[in-house]
C-alpha cells in the first residue's frame, strides 16, 4: 500500500495520479491522507486508483474553517460524500483543540453527519492536540474530552469499535 501523506496529496496531484495508476497496475493499494479540500473533478479523475482515504474533518463549523484554515467546510463535506459514493474506504480524523472545536454540540453534529452521510461503520479517529508552533496558547486536549467525544460518536450511532481516541 502507498499512502500519500504529510503534504496534501492534491498539491502534487499529477504525481499522485501517475503513481497511483502505476501502483494499481502492479496490484498495490493507494490511500490518500487529505484535508478533503479537492474538487469533484479531481476526485472523479483519480478515484478508480484510490482504495482508501483518511480525511481530516478539522471541525464542524464554517467559522473554524474560515478562521483557521482559510477555507470552507462544505467542500470538505462534499468530498467526504463523494469518496463514499465512489466506493473508496473512508476514515475521518478530528484533532480536538481545546476551546476551538471541542464543543459537545459541535461534536454531536459532526458524529451525526458521519453516521447519516457516510455510514455508521465509518471509523472516526479523535486525536489529542499538543501545543506547538503557532498554537501554544492552550494545553493538550484533556483525555476526558477524548472519551466524551468517543461517547458522543457511540451515542450518535457510530459502531463502538470504530470510535477511536488517540492520546
Amino acid at each position: 500500500t502507498i499512502a500519500y501523506t504529510y503534504t496534501e496529496p492534491t498539491v502534487f496531484f499529477e504525481l499522485v495520479y501517475d503513481t497511483a495508476r502505476l501502483a494499481h497496475e502492479k496490484g498495490l493499494y493507494n490511500v490518500l491522507v487529505t484535508n478533503g479540500y479537492m474538487s469533484a473533478k479531481a476526485l472523479d479523475k483519480i478515484s478508480e486508483f484510490i482504495d482508501g482515504a483518511n480525511v481530516d474533518l478539522k471541525a464542524f463549523t464554517d467559522d473554524f474553517y474560515k478562521n483557521f484554515c482559510g477555507a470552507r467546510i462544505e467542500p470538505v463535506k462534499d468530498t467526504l460524500r463523494n469518496l463514499k459514493k465512489a466506493g473508496i474506504i473512508l476514515e475521518v480524523t478530528t484533532l480536538l483543540v481545546p476551546g476551538l472545536n471541542d464543543d459537545p454540540d459541535e461534536l454531536k453534529a459532526l458524529a451525526e453527519f458521519i453516521v447519516t452521510d457516510l455510514g455508521a461503520d465509518t471509523p472516526w479517529h479523535v486525536s489529542r492536540f499538543h501545543p506547538t508552533y503557532r498554537l501554544t496558547d492552550r494545553g493538550p486536549t484533556p483525555v476526558s474530552t477524548l472519551m466524551d467525544a468517543w461517547q458522543t460518536g457511540k451515542d450518535a450511532g457510530l459502531r463502538p469499535f470504530v470510535c477511536r481516541c488517540v492520546e
